[in-house]
């Protein structure tokens, strides 16, 4: 990329593809190992050198890379905001205090409830996350969920909106299943067919008009739009509901170069 051209505004950045669950759907599964603090700092900073305003951390679990604190630090320092998404399982309390003082935006994952979830996440994971989201709302936190939607699973909306209004949570997006990582062998089972994506567009659009200004739902298809994603091996691409309609913008260049970088 010429030093003239710009990114998106807002990407997600990849830090990890390490993580504490095993869902069944994972869009991005282990594969290799961490990029080291240093190799993310430089590609925060290359970033944000070319147009990045908003730094969205992914995974993965970010929370489990060592340096994520170091990374958010230096992107508010820079002027540039910031985002998490993580299923709060593995919060210390440390990171939640940066959260709050650097006013990270956080969506945590939660696809129903503690039956529903936890069998799509592989692990009694339901009683941690909510304790998680509790622990971010008490500090302070501007904290939303999200929820994968699979098919026959139209039904988990209604029970996340309710856990939104209760708590006071002001947005809440559906993220339709997408046949990508491990979910790529499991489109049979997961994937919403056609009738079911008419269903959940009714559905949100009749929620929207009774919750009014009390929750932001959003609905968030790849199938419709493609995300531009910071991938751990420095590849920025924009991503859609499968790797093979995946388009490089560019690679982010290392090496030596990294080395000159300040």
């Amino acid at each position: 990329m010429r030093e003239k051209e710009r990114l998106p505004a807002a990407l997600c950045f990849r830090v990890t593809r390490r993580c504490n669950a095993r869902c069944d759907f994972c869009l991005a599964p282990p594969a290799g190992s961490d990029p080291p603090g240093e190799v993310l700092l430089y590609r925060q900073r290359w970033l944000l050198r070319h147009g990045a305003r908003e730094i969205r951390y992914c995974g993965g679990e970010p929370s489990l890379h060592p340096d994520l604190p170091e990374l958010i630090e230096e992107a508010r320092a820079a002027g540039a905001k910031t985002a998490l998404t993580t299923n709060a399982l593995a919060l210390p309390d440390e990171l939640v205090a940066l959260l709050s003082a650097a006013r990270t935006r956080v969506k945590v994952s939660l696809h129903g409830d503690r039956e529903e979830h936890d069998a799509l996440v592989g692990r009694g994971a339901f009683d941690g996350t909510c304790a998680g989201v509790h622990r971010l709302l008490a500090q302070g936190v501007e904290t939303s969920l999200q929820s994968v939607l699979v098919r026959g699973g139209i039904g988990i909306i209604e029970w996340g909106v309710n856990f939104c209004l209760e708590r006071r949570i002001r947005r809440y997006t559906l993220l339709p299943f997408v046949a990508r990582g491990r979910g790529g062998d499991r489109r049979d089972r997961y994937e919403l067919e056609e009738a079911g994506r008419r269903a959940l567009r009714r559905e949100v659009a009749r929620l929207r008009k009774d919750l009014g200004s009390r929750l932001d739902l959003r609905l968030l298809d790849f199938h419709s739009r493609r995300i531009p994603v910071v991938e751990t091996d420095g590849r920025i691409v924009w991503e859609g509901c499968s790797e093979t309609g995946d388009i490089l913008i560019c690679t982010i260049p290392e090496g030596a170069q990294m080395q000159a970088e300040p």
